[in-house]
């Protein structure tokens, strides 16, 4: 075997982890969920042995293994304790650690490390997404890695979304060919468009993170790729956001929305004074115009005209508290509250919620919840006040980490004037950049109100952690190309 053939390989399974969407075992009794986490664990597993025989074999030593981007392009040696002790990884770890900790001492311990066939979730999981976390940090550690991941990423969506559509074409023909819950028609409100996950308000929020992958791709795009990919990923921005519209995710949309605005207002606030700053100032009043028209007029429009079904298409501009199924989260959040006040610090555990909802059961619960339906009162009902804190902490030091080593200084921009048009492309590009990383954990907190974590959502939450904890090491040294 040639000399870092076990890092190669650890790598190699990692690449592999987005593709865990595309997995549906028709031949167990939940299709969308079983086979995607044994996928997800094995292939996570598999990376780890990798990685720890590499490791005995001195493949990561600093004479073998990809240098850190830094000033003078220089190898760096390989330290793992460095590279786990950012703020963002103990913030994660810390995470990981409460949660387990909750588990242990919660409710049912047993549930709560090794959760159910039907969820998949738990412990267990939670201890495969950190160290899918780790690895990342610890192997991807230049440019070239990363951008294969974020196309990776881009690429599964792209066929997690086909899987979608084929199915919906063969369940029109009346063969049940590719397992779905979806009927014959996209615009059917009651079986919407879910694709290979099984469920319409998952992939409206993992369309968010595919927008922004897509999105921090394109921003360099226009210099590094060549023509035809570039109007590719131009597509898919359009391809990704016809997706979410078919799932008629309202929480989605509105995390979207939320990520957008946030994005604008930050790039008003870091434009020096000018041109694009008077663009961009003009596109949010007309985006928040716009977005106000819609509101006030949802009822009389139609965002799918092509739908013979029009209520398919007003189903996601159903954003109103009286909606029957924000009544019924409402109901569930002060369950949720009822449940944390009985276990304050810890809760119950995770994947205790069942038991909990079961004690403090009240007659105006029609069906069986196992789930708070959000993000915040999950993690409030089954890890208690510790581990919400824990959750927010990570978003916390995210922005911390941001604004402290992400930001570009006015001053500098000004400056920019006297450069070359390659030159101010790249600081403009620097800044939209920025702009994403800035929106994209606000979209996913707002849509996070009304839907709770799994494991396709998980998988792109702990990417885009890691990507990110490279990005705020990599600016140290050098600006960041990707």
């Amino acid at each position: 075997m040639t000399n870092k053939f076990f890092l190669k390989a650890s790598k190699f399974f990692l690449y592999l982890v987005p593709f865990t969407i595309l997995v549906v075992s028709r031949s167990t009794l939940f299709p969308f969920i079983v086979g995607k986490y044994f996928f997800f664990r094995v292939f996570v597993d598999l990376a780890l042995i990798a990685f720890v025989w590499a490791w005995a074999k001195g493949e990561l030593s600093a004479n073998s293994q990809q240098p850190i981007n830094n000033k003078n392009n220089k190898p760096a040696s390989f330290s793992a304790r460095k590279l786990l002790s950012s703020p963002l990884v103990i913030a994660v770890f810390v995470f990981t650690f409460i949660f387990l900790l909750a588990g242990f001492l919660g409710y049912n311990p047993s549930a709560s490390f090794w959760s159910n066939f039907e969820r998949g979730e738990g412990g267990l999981q939670i201890l495969h997404l950190f160290i899918f976390f780790a690895l990342m940090v610890l192997l991807f550690r230049d440019e070239k890695s990363w951008r294969k991941m974020l196309k990776l990423s881009i690429l599964a969506a792209v066929l997690m979304i086909s899987y979608g559509l084929l199915a919906a074409v063969y369940n029109k023909a009346g063969q049940q060919v590719f397992p779905s819950f979806m009927g014959p028609s996209l615009c059917d409100p009651n079986v919407r468009f879910s694709g290979s996950l099984g469920n319409p308000a998952y992939l409206g929020t993992f369309m968010i993170f595919s927008l922004f992958f897509t999105a921090v791709l394109l921003n360099k795009g226009w210099k590094v790729y060549k023509k035809w990919l570039k109007w590719l990923l131009a597509g898919l921005l359009v391809f990704f956001s016809l997706a979410l519209l078919f799932s008629q995710t309202r929480g989605a949309l509105l995390g979207l929305i939320a990520g957008i605005i946030f994005g604008l207002f930050y790039l008003l606030f870091s434009l020096p004074k000018g041109k694009m700053r008077k663009i961009v100032f003009a596109g949010t009043v007309i985006f928040i115009i716009i977005g106000g028209l819609v509101f006030q007029f949802r009822h009389s429009l139609n965002l799918m005209p092509f739908c013979k079904n029009d209520t398919g298409a007003n189903r996601i501009l159903d954003i109103t508290p009286d909606a029957t199924s924000f009544q019924t989260r409402l109901l569930l959040w002060k369950q949720a509250l009822i449940l944390t006040k009985e276990r304050p610090l810890l809760g119950w555990g995770p994947e205790n919620f069942s038991p909990a909802f079961e004690k403090h059961y009240r007659p105006e619960f029609t069906v069986w919840f196992d789930r708070a339906h959000s993000v915040y009162f999950d993690y409030l009902a089954e890890t208690g006040i510790l581990g919400f804190l824990s959750y927010l902490g990570i978003f916390a030091v995210f922005y911390w980490q941001f604004f402290k080593k992400m930001t570009i200084g006015k001053n500098l921009l000004s400056a920019q004037s006297g450069l070359p048009a390659d030159k101010k492309d790249s600081a403009n590009a620097r800044l939209f950049r920025n702009a994403l990383f800035f929106a994209l954990p606000v979209a996913y907190l707002v849509q996070g109100i009304v839907l709770f974590e799994v494991l396709p959502i998980y998988i792109c939450l702990f990417t885009f952690l890691a990507f990110m904890n490279f990005k705020f090491n990599e600016t140290r040294g050098t600006d960041i190309k990707i």
